[in-house]
């Protein structure tokens, strides 16, 4: 699933980046953006391009002043001769004006202004492509063309939006036509940088790198220089530009320079920003079409690759940089290198990453989301209660929020499920525990958490290593570390238990698990169970601790109750049995009267062991009915009921009942025969001719009765085993009545089911008491007696 998954992402990656590259580089080889790529010029040349012009070139303009001074236009010839004869010092003179026609006025003064061009030799005209296919000259008339230096064109073509940016030097079919700047040069002298120029038949049209607002050069009135106000000498060796610059002459364009100005700037100025770019060789460059679409899908190829690896919110802000970082390279491009990279291509590509890249993943996790959910519902069907709710078929053309609803219905199953297996988990009734892949605790129930507060050694807490965990349960620490390797290494146990390996882990391992012992001493058998994620990848393991000391105890009293039936039960049954074998031998046979008598007598002990045992069981699985009592009475019913033995042997019992009631309550049966237990006991261990006393008082809450005897008493060490199970103390005793060991095991257990509590007082030689104490009937005590 995850396979396909990142293959479709990578199909959809390749589609993306092919579809923007693709994109990029059409815009990067068509016009199409023109526009946006010449308003973000004109931005960047306003803020990053600013020169002083050059003081070697010098504009004289016809202006108002001049034709206020000087007359109305067209002025004769004459006087543009004497003007020229005025500049004689200059280093190249070009006039922006048109001399296609003869003088109007007098057409004797062309030829005086041919000899005054001719005179100075550094005199440069203009001329007009009028046909730019046919590249068709408008030239001065002839005499005029004959006497100047050079020839130049003047044409400026703006752009489509009507901005003058570019200018071409020389004509694409004829490189010997040059432009009005270039004739400028070349009749300045330099003839080098002109030969270069005429050099590149191909050229395309240079950006023009102005050096400024409208007015930056220098703008001296035609009538000034005519007149004397400034004198000759200024102009000496420089280039003058003469040009007209009055209201309703010439011509004005706009320009980069002139964005946001009201006046745009003069055809004369915009010669003069030319011839000083093309003196110095600085101007702004476009790279080649390759150059151009490879520098503008350099920043799209970067973010392409990047995407794959960023969230939504981050390709969005990689995106806004990216689209920064394009501008500003492009302005630092122009500022620092006098080239211009339109960034419109690569903008436009970026721009499209972030929506088309969002589309198409989106679709994509939408499809997954389809599928996943498809899934989902194979693996797990749907509950009849969930059924209402689901869309019946399965749909793949959803909006994105009917696919959120869908998800959102997911979801809820998925935490239903998890509320599920919560509380199933949780239900466990043994403490279980979930470890991760490195042993550290993730998960566990509540009966585990109850198990570890009453062990008081550990809170189980996230991230609780598997090792600490069992050292707060397990007191051996090496036993601990084994128990971690065989958990980690089952396998690898399971081995060295087959090769009988002396280690604990492999001592107490077993085919379902690890037995152990806690610290509180109960039995514990800790089962592992592996956990793996939906790819069958390991995750971690779950760890039951089951409590197993209930069972180790039945299984002690199954071997012991075994041993009651095998060995006490038996003893009996084999004396009859030789007795019997004994009377067919007519040597050794008993006397009739004998052998019933001996006969009778182990049968009576056989009942009396099968009795003792059943009163035990009954003591310890019976369900008891507490029911008011008066313990007076019981304790009188017993001392009655021993009357007999106490007149054949000559011990008499002593009684201070004090209370005539005493009541408790309890079962009647189980603490009569709890009682008799005690006188019974009493009358084996004592010698004839002693004395039993039986006392009952009041002790708090509690009805106290003692019994005490004067027989050979009981050590202390024996007193440690006195009421445990099938255990009988003194049997090197030549008094020893023998018998099962269950009757103070008997009186034990009754009396702790009746929430008392039995003890002994006894030392070797100086006789036994018994005592029992039982909680008081507060209610009946209250009551007093009935009359």
């Amino acid at each position: 699933m995850l396979g396909s998954l990142g293959r479709r992402f990578h199909r959809e990656w390749l589609l993306v980046t092919l579809v923007i590259l693709a994109v990029t580089a059409l815009g990067s080889q068509f016009s199409i953006l023109s526009r946006f790529s010449y308003a973000l010029y004109d931005v960047a040349v306003s803020y990053t391009q600013s020169r002083q012009p050059d003081p070697d070139i010098a504009i004289i303009v016809i202006d108002d002043k001049s034709l206020t001074q000087i007359g109305f236009w067209p002025w004769e010839r004459k006087v543009h001769a004497e003007l020229v004869n005025i500049l004689h010092n200059a280093r190249a003179i070009g006039f922006d004006i048109l001399f296609t026609d003869a003088d109007p006025h007098d057409t004797r003064t062309d030829q005086q202004l041919a000899q005054a061009i001719a005179d100075n030799g550094n005199v440069v005209l203009a001329n007009f492509l009028s046909d730019p296919g046919q590249q068709v000259a408008v030239n001065p008339i002839a005499k005029l063309a004959r006497a100047a230096r050079a020839l130049g064109f003047i044409n400026i073509v703006p752009d489509t939006d009507g901005m003058v940016r570019r200018i071409r030097l020389t004509t694409p079919q004829d490189t010997t036509r040059q432009h009005f700047a270039l004739s400028m040069l070349a009749a300045g002298g330099d003839s080098a940088a002109v030969a270069s120029y005429s050099s590149r038949s191909k050229e395309e049209p240079y950006l023009i790198p102005y050096v400024g607002t409208p007015q930056t050069f220098p703008m001296i009135s035609y009538s000034d220089v005519l007149f004397g106000r400034i004198p000759a000498r200024y102009f000496d060796n420089k280039y003058v530009l003469i040009g007209a610059w009055g209201t309703g002459m010439g011509d004005r364009f706009p320009t980069p320079a002139s964005a946001g100005i009201v006046d745009n700037m003069s055809g004369v100025e915009i010669l003069a920003n030319v011839l000083q770019s093309a003196r110095e060789g600085n101007w702004n460059v476009i790279p080649g079409t390759t150059t151009h679409m490879l520098i503008s899908l350099a920043p799209v190829l970067v973010l392409l690759i990047a995407i794959r690896q960023l969230s939504p919110r981050r390709v969005l802000f990689a995106t806004l940089v990216v689209l920064l970082l394009v501008l500003a390279g492009s302005v630092l491009l122009l500022a620092l290198g006098n080239m211009w990279v339109s960034p419109v291509a690569a903008m436009i590509g970026v721009a499209l990453t972030y929506p088309v890249w969002s589309w198409r993943t989106q679709e994509l996790a939408l499809n997954q989301m389809g599928r996943e959910m498809s899934e989902l519902n194979r693996e797990y069907p749907l509950l009849r209660a969930e059924m209402a709710l689901a869309d019946a078929p399965q749909k793949f053309h959803l909006s994105l929020n009917e696919r959120i609803m869908q998800l959102r219905f997911a979801l809820n199953r998925v935490r239903s499920l998890r509320q599920f297996i919560s509380d199933s988990f949780n239900a466990i009734p043994d403490p279980a525990l979930v470890f991760d892949a490195s042993h550290q605790l993730t998960l566990w129930t509540s009966s585990a958490e109850r198990y570890m507060a009453r062990l008081d050694k550990l809170t189980l807490s996230e991230g609780l290593p598997l090792q600490s965990l069992l050292n707060a349960i397990i007191a051996d620490a090496t036993t601990s570390r084994e128990l971690v390797t065989a958990i980690e290494h089952h396998e690898r146990t399971a081995a060295e238990q087959s090769d009988e390996s002396s280690s604990a882990a492999t001592g107490i391992h077993s085919e379902d698990g690890f037995e152990v012992r806690d610290r509180a001493g109960n039995d514990l058998l800790l089962k592992s169970m592996p956990t793996y994620t939906a790819g069958q990848r390991r995750s971690g393991y779950i760890l039951n601790l089951i409590d197993i000391s209930a069972l180790r105890e039945a299984e002690r009293k199954r071997d012991e109750t075994l041993r009651f039936i095998s060995h006490d039960m038996r003893a009996p049954q084999n004396s009859i049995l030789a007795l019997i074998d004994l009377q067919t031998d007519d040597t050794r046979a008993l006397p009739t009267d004998e052998l019933l008598r001996r006969v009778s007598h182990l049968s009576g002990r056989t009942i009396s062991l099968v009795e003792d045992f059943v009163q035990f069981t009954r003591a310890e699985k019976a369900d008891i009915e507490f029911v008011p009592l008066n313990l007076s009475d019981l304790l009188q019913d017993a001392i009655n009921e021993v009357w007999i033995e106490s007149r054949a042997r000559h011990i008499p019992i002593v009684s201070h009942i004090s209370p005539l009631c005493a009541f408790i309550r309890g079962d009647q049966s189980l603490l009569m025969r709890c009682l008799s237990n005690l006188l019974d006991n009493a009358f084996k261990y004592s010698p004839d001719n002693t004395t039993i006393t039986c006392t009952l008082a009041s002790a708090g809450d509690f009805w106290e009765v003692s019994i005490r005897d004067q027989g050979c008493g009981i050590s202390q060490q024996d007193q440690q085993h006195l009421f445990t199970l099938y255990t009988r103390v003194g049997t090197s005793n030549e008094q020893d009545p023998g018998g099962l060991g269950l009757g103070l095991v008997f009186v034990k257990t009754v009396v702790m089911r009746h929430h008392g509590e039995v003890r002994v007082q006894s030392a070797p030689g100086q006789g036994s008491t018994f005592i029992i104490r039982l909680p008081k009937d507060e209610t009946e005590e209250s009551a007093g007696p009935s009359l």
